[in-house]
């Protein structure tokens, strides 16, 4: 279909027409991740993390319950052989008791403090206490890479997030170095991005992450979103300037979104006149839904 309009019509809607052009676009695969919070301070690889759910926290509240207790319990036994130490060395100098006695309750002290030592240890594995500590200020966010194409992507480049029903142009995350967790069952690994401080989400929320390629960018067909529309059943469209004051409805297929932009897959040869503001009022007026 065909619109033509008026001069005054143009001028009321403030059309904005830009070319489509091909450029260089850094090559890029869009992933689901999900926002966690590391418990650890140190960055450690087997820094615990905290998703969203319940049942994840009850369960690291619980596990970090159950190791402080163990770690008082060792606390106790330590400070029990020190004074049995303490004792059993009074006794020998008062030529009342015998150096094989001191031996044995020092020997009792060794493993009472190794037992501290192992107790301490085993809590560290579980990070800063769930809810407290200044972790709450760090998010990172989980992405479960398909194995088959770890290779493919650059594990050191920034990568991009945004929420998952956002437009703008996302905010960069650094990699991190997180646990290393997989999942045979989809035959993914888990990488780890930090998000930026202000990027607002909770622990557990989906974000769309865009993870740049080994192999650098290519030529592509570009426009900006703005111009893209979809009909009902999920097609993509643009309006093209085929004549002053008179618009077309051409088809298109976006392959991805890199910022604002959307790169497609195939869609007007470069130069071709699209609209992007006012796009959205000329499909009303083609199927009368616009005012």
């Amino acid at each position: 279909m065909t619109i033509v309009l008026k001069p005054e019509a143009e001028e009321r809607l403030r059309l904005k027409v830009v070319a489509v052009e091909r450029r260089a676009v850094p090559g890029s695969r869009l992933f689901a991740g999900e926002v966690v919070r590391p418990l650890s301070s140190d960055g450690a690889l087997t820094a615990p993390l905290l998703g969203g759910t319940l049942d994840e926290v009850l369960k690291l509240a619980e596990a970090q319950a159950a190791a402080d207790g163990r770690m008082l319990q060792a606390q106790a036994q330590v400070d029990a052989a020190k004074i049995a130490v303490g004792r059993a060395e009074k006794v020998l100098r008062a030529d009342a008791g015998s150096v094989r006695s001191v031996d044995e309750v020092k020997a009792t002290l060794a493993l009472a403090e190794a037992a501290l030592r192992t107790a301490k240890a085993q809590r560290d594995l579980l990070g800063s206490p769930v809810g407290r500590g200044p972790q709450g200020k760090t998010s990172w966010v989980r992405v479960a890479v398909y194995s088959g194409e770890s290779g493919l992507l650059d594990p050191k480049a920034l990568a991009t997030a945004r929420g998952i029903v956002a437009s703008g142009p996302g905010q960069s995350a650094k990699p991190v170095s997180g646990p290393l967790t997989a999942n045979a069952t989809t035959m993914t690994v888990d990488w780890y991005y930090e998000l930026p401080a202000d990027f607002a989400a909770r622990s557990g929320e989906r974000v769309a992450v865009e993870i740049p390629l080994v192999d650098g960018s290519a030529e592509k067909l570009v426009l900006p979103f703005a111009a893209v529309l979809h009909d009902i059943n999920g097609g993509q469209w643009v309006y093209e300037n085929i004549a002053p004051h008179t618009y077309a409805r051409r088809r298109i297929q976006v392959a991805r979104i890199s910022g604002n932009i959307a790169v497609l897959a195939s869609g007007p040869a470069p130069g071709t006149k699209i609209v992007t503001d006012g796009a959205a009022e000329l499909f009303g007026t083609e199927f009368m839904t616009g005012k």
